[in-house]
């Protein structure tokens, strides 16, 4: 394969010094990552994903298996957007056609996932409150002897990340019709119920 020529010395002080490395794991890359800063967006691809030069301050697992560069980069998207897994991506970056790619290798933990809610459990505590008539600040009662199930206050939006919350009051809607139409309620209009005979 034909190394690509480039004028930018600051590239060539990357090929240099990984010309003096020997192949295999790079147990310091401090020196390597301040070179590679430098000249990031100097490879073709390095815009992948957002990857700004600053990012590879995070590079771990280095290795150089001419012409080879090998990383894997801690990425912080999901977290920001209340994940509590940080996702994993190995970059490749090739010193000869100076290009960089990326693929994504796994998750790491970085903080407790939340617990796992028992919807079951809980649409049928809902469920006897709901055919008993119960008072309750879950429960909004109409006129009409309709309840409208409030949602926001039996699973918040913000007790988890997005996709958390959509999902459990999906499985707890699921959950909640079952339980009520065994016991004569029928859905008049969403997280809200009557007696299937109108009484």
């Amino acid at each position: 394969m034909t190394t690509v020529v480039n004028q930018n010395p600051r590239i060539e002080s990357v090929r240099d010094f990984l010309a003096h490395t020997l192949p295999g794991p790079i147990s310091d890359p401090k020196p390597l990552l301040c070179l590679l800063e430098a000249c990031w967006h100097g490879f073709w691809g390095s815009e992948l994903q957002a990857m700004a030069p600053y990012k590879l301050r995070r590079m771990e697992r280095v290795a150089w298996n001419p012409p080879i560069l090998k990383f894997v980069v801690e990425r912080h998207g999901g977290t920001m957007m209340g994940s509590s897994r940080a996702e994993l991506q190995q970059w490749t970056v090739n010193l000869d056609t100076l290009t960089a790619g990326c693929q994504e290798i796994g998750h790491r933990q970085m903080s407790p996932m939340q617990p796992r809610l028992d919807v079951g459990q809980l649409a049928d505590e809902i469920a006897g409150l709901i055919v008993s008539r119960a008072d309750d600040a879950r429960l909004k009662w109409g006129d009409d002897g309709t309840d409208r199930v409030l949602i926001g206050k039996i699973i918040p939006a913000d007790s988890a990340v997005r996709q958390t919350p959509e999902g459990r009051r999906r499985r707890f809607g699921i959950a909640l019709f079952g339980l009520l139409a065994g016991r004569g309620w029928r859905v008049v209009r969403p997280n809200v119920y009557g007696r299937c005979n109108g009484a």
